[in-house]
């Protein structure tokens, strides 16, 4: 027996882990390749948001005393908000954002509010992959538990196979099906179990941060889950004063903080109780060598420094917790990182979509062949992967958040069941692969005419091209694959029918 770096496994052991893999894969697989798909595409989500408002300014600095002026701007249309939210613009993020409680606005360089941001889409995914369009304290937590079961396939699956290393880069692309889906299923399992392991379990910590504060918080704090919070994020720098006072200080702030810290780059501002007497202003600061979200450093309306966050010197939980979000999304490492998540979350997919073909395949292989469910999950695959632009492009016509969750969910659903009732495995991939493409296609197509596409917009542009290349792949496939099927297609296409 060839030697390994693996323990030696007898073979219940090995039986025990495979068969907790597969049940676990066919409990969840249909709901996690939706994660895994919306999560892959959520990388680019501040792109996407920007390419539905493009014509919003691009801003690459912004003066001080205009940043004072659209706070105040901001507290005069939103005279309620507990927060104010200043977004400034940064070498690789040129727009300047200010929002409180009841929405944001795209500003200009010259502090004018040009308009409110609306992104439906973007929300929309945003809605799907942290929540599964379910409430918000009760989503995140089952979107946890499927990350924690994702680790757990992952692992179950590794031990399962005690040479799987050793074949990572034996791939067969040829000879029996069932194989060349193996093969296919535990390299990609191997080259992105990294990857996996790193934004499942962050997305678990993320989700399941408030019920493990329950739970910490019970037994190290009295139960004081506000003690507990003061300690990883830092508490209030001020007691409380509800004390109307006119909103100052936010420019004499900025400018105190790039003399007291130099090398400071804050790209966000946040004004706590804005228009009250212990109103004071938190700046975070860019920590390009670092995972953490950022450096903080709170002042007074007078411009006194009163605290600093020590996010990146402070201890091994605060910094961990402040490092979940930018691992979990890519958001560090700019573009290349980017492009890296979404190719990477690809892989993701195809393994969770593999995983069911090869549940199917040895069915098939032991006479127990079940080819309308095979097409069922064929469909809801490919459907599931139809419904994003087919709402993207939904939403360019005004269609609005909670419609677009029920049209992606109903349409899923029925172009799955379609799927079963009328097509094979091979057809619905096909069928939906391509109108998939057209829908792709569709998106940037209404987006230029309706002329909100502007040219000197590099991040907005950038989404129509992509758009336009992956949408033109998925036809050309689609298209091909129907001129001229392989025999070996046609021969399982005639065997499922």
């Amino acid at each position: 027996m060839a030697k390994t770096i693996w323990p030696k496994s007898s073979s219940a052991r090995v039986d025990s882990a495979l068969s907790a893999h597969s049940v676990m894969g066919l409990v969840i697989s249909a709901l996690l390749f939706v994660l895994c798909l919306s999560g892959t595409v959520a990388v680019f989500e501040d792109e996407i948001e920007w390419w539905e408002q493009a014509n919003t300014p691009v801003v690459h600095s912004v003066d001080p005393a205009i940043v004072q002026s659209s706070a105040d701007e901001l507290l005069k249309r939103d005279p309620d908000t507990t927060h104010l939210y200043v977004y400034l613009p940064r070498e690789d993020w040129p727009r300047y954002v200010v929002g409180g409680d009841n929405g944001s606005y795209a500003v200009s360089e010259s502090g004018t509010f040009v308009a409110k941001l609306e992104a439906p889409w973007n929300e929309f995914l945003i809605e799907l992959h942290y929540y599964l369009t379910m409430p918000h304290s009760f989503g995140i937590i089952i979107v946890a538990i499927f990350g924690v079961m994702l680790v757990s396939m992952a692992i179950s699956g590794l031990l399962a196979h005690p040479r799987i290393f050793r074949d990572a880069f034996r791939f067969k692309r040829s000879g029996q099906a069932r194989l060349a889906q193996v093969d296919l299923h535990n390299r990609l399992s191997v080259w992105t179990t990294p990857f996996l392991v790193a934004v499942a379990g962050t997305g678990a910590m993320i989700g399941l941060f408030g019920v493990a504060a329950l739970v910490f918080a019970q037994t190290n704090y009295g139960g004081d889950t506000s003690k507990l919070s003061e300690a990883i994020f830092g508490g209030e720098v001020l007691e409380p004063d509800e004390t109307p006072v006119p909103l100052t200080g936010v420019d004499t702030a900025m400018i105190n903080l790039s003399r007291d810290v130099v090398d400071a780059n804050p790209f966000l501002i946040v004004v706590h109780e804005p228009g009250q007497k212990s109103q004071h202003i938190q700046f975070y600061s860019d920590e390009t060598d670092r995972l953490i979200y950022g450096e903080t450093y709170t002042y007074s309306t007078d411009g006194e420094l009163l605290a600093t966050g020590h996010n990146s010197d402070g201890p091994a939980g605060q910094q961990i917790a402040l490092s979940m979000y930018k691992l979990h999304f890519g958001d560090y490492g700019g573009l290349w990182i980017k492009a890296a998540y979404f190719g990477l979350g690809i892989m993701l997919c195809i393994i969770v979509a593999t995983g069911l073909n090869i549940y199917f395949l040895k069915r098939r292989e032991k006479g127990r062949s079940a080819p309308r469910l095979e097409a069922m999950w064929s469909g809801w695959i490919w459907g599931s992967t139809a419904m994003l632009p087919v709402t993207l492009t939904a939403s360019l016509m005004g269609i609005g958040v909670a419609m677009l969750i029920a049209v992606y969910w109903l349409g899923s659903i029925l172009l799955a069941a379609a799927a079963c009732v009328w097509l094979t495995a091979a057809k619905a991939g096909r069928l939906y692969r391509g109108g998939a493409g057209l829908a792709m296609l569709a998106a940037p197509a209404i987006h230029l005419i309706r002329g909100e596409l502007v040219w000197s917009n590099p991040y907005a542009v950038g989404v129509s091209v992509g758009l336009v290349v992956i949408g033109a792949l998925f036809v050309f496939r689609a298209v091909g694959s129907f001129v001229e099927l392989p025999r070996s297609v046609r021969a399982s296409e005639t065997e499922a029918a």
